[in-house]
């Protein structure tokens, strides 16, 4: 789905995506934060994105990987903030579950100040009452541009697949302690958010006419654990 947005004149991004194990924050938890910057009229290339996740079992170890991710987007220093759905879910779910937290840390300050783009909201409200919702993958598509895919044991991941499948053998993993295969996790994570936040970057230079070189967007990854 296309739209024609007017987000303001802004020099640099951040943008964030979320991983949990469920969409209720009353039934799942935060698995993952991944947080990606670009300057305003910079290549695609020189985009930054860092991947923060779950390094052990526990609401403490969720807490810790919530305080880390809103610390580095504080300390970015960016204009805007830009998601999809991201109030609506991402931070609506942080919220809910830091209630579980003590302490709860506070959300972004560009959240907190209204600097939050969120690619998904009007987009919504201009579907009718019987329409479908439209996906990321679905507005990339409707401007051409490529829709990655992350593969994982032979089937591609999707939010559903994530929660249901990935997630919990993501925290198992880390309960084994063994390096090699919480790196083998890893890639598949690293792999799935990097795109997810590309794909936010290139949804918001779409809706405005600008230029954006995706680099990521593209990619293919196949991974076996």
């Amino acid at each position: 789905m296309k739209y024609d947005g007017d987000y303001g004149d802004h020099d640099k991004l951040v943008t964030f995506d979320i991983e949990t194990t469920h969409y209720d924050p009353d039934e799942g938890e935060t698995v993952a934060i991944g947080v990606g910057q670009h300057e305003v009229g910079s290549s695609g290339g020189e985009a930054r994105y860092e991947i923060f996740a779950r390094r052990q079992r526990g609401v403490d170890d969720e807490q810790k990987l919530v305080e880390r991710a809103f610390e580095f987007i504080d300390n970015l220093d960016g204009d805007t903030l830009v998601s999809y759905n991201g109030v609506g879910f991402d931070m609506d779910f942080l919220y809910k579950r830091s209630a579980h937290f003590d302490p709860a840390p506070g959300s972004p300050e560009l959240h907190r100040a209204g600097h939050h783009v969120d690619l998904f909201t009007d987009r919504k409200a201009a579907c009718g009452p019987n329409d479908k919702w439209p996906s990321l993958e679905e507005c990339l598509d409707s401007y051409d541009l490529p829709v990655p895919k992350t593969v994982w044991n032979g089937a591609p991941i999707d939010n559903t697949r994530f929660g249901e499948e990935f997630a919990p053998a993501f925290l198992d993993a880390l309960g084994t302690g063994d390096d090699q295969e919480v790196s083998r996790f890893r890639g598949v994570l690293d792999h799935y958010l990097m795109t997810d936040l590309e794909a936010n970057l290139a949804l918001y230079y779409a809706d405005q006419g600008l230029a954006f070189d995706p680099v990521h967007l593209g990619l293919h990854g196949e991974f076996q654990t």
